[in-house]
């Protein structure tokens, strides 16, 4: 996972931008987001809208809202974290108070806002962001002039490092 942006004190109030890179981070994500937490991201939702035949039209519009955590739950089969909670913010197609299902994806951004971020959500950050905690083996391959270091994990080689 890439810590994007932070504003947080340990024991205190902040926030914290995330964009989950591999399936793993999605399973820390799901370890950090807990049930009254506030989570933005971007999302898409169908809006109803009047036709010019009187009639009704759906649409799917793209929205960034940001919601208070209700339930979490982790699709491991088609590796998507779906946060439900009520939306907080103002928006033409959600009202404050509507429910909404935010689907977490990889290569998707979002913020995570706690009001008290104690010892071990930060420690889950730490280990989410931190390429080297899930490797199991670093290899340097060199020739003249050039050297790569890749990070043998789980699944796959990641290469980390290219001079």
């Amino acid at each position: 996972m890439k810590l994007v942006h932070r504003n947080l004190a340990r024991n205190g109030p902040g926030s914290a931008k995330l964009l989950p890179e591999e399936e793993d981070d999605l399973w820390h994500a799901y370890n950090l987001i807990a049930v009254g937490d506030s989570l933005q991201a971007v999302t898409v939702r169908k809006v109803l809208r009047d036709s010019a035949s009187g009639g009704r039209d759906a649409e799917r519009v793209k929205l960034k809202l940001e919601i208070v955590v209700e339930s979490v739950d982790y699709d491991k089969e088609g590796n998507v974290l779906r946060v439900r909670g009520k939306n907080i913010t103002e928006n033409d197609h959600v009202k404050i108070g509507q429910f909404h299902t935010l689907e977490l994806e990889l290569k998707r951004p979002f913020v995570l806002r706690k009001e008290y971020w104690d010892w071990l959500a930060l420690d889950t950050i730490q280990q989410a962001c931190d390429p080297t905690a899930s490797a199991d083996l670093a290899v340097i391959l060199m020739q003249e002039g050039l050297a790569h270091l890749f990070l043998i994990g789980r699944r796959y080689p990641k290469p980390f490092f290219t001079r």
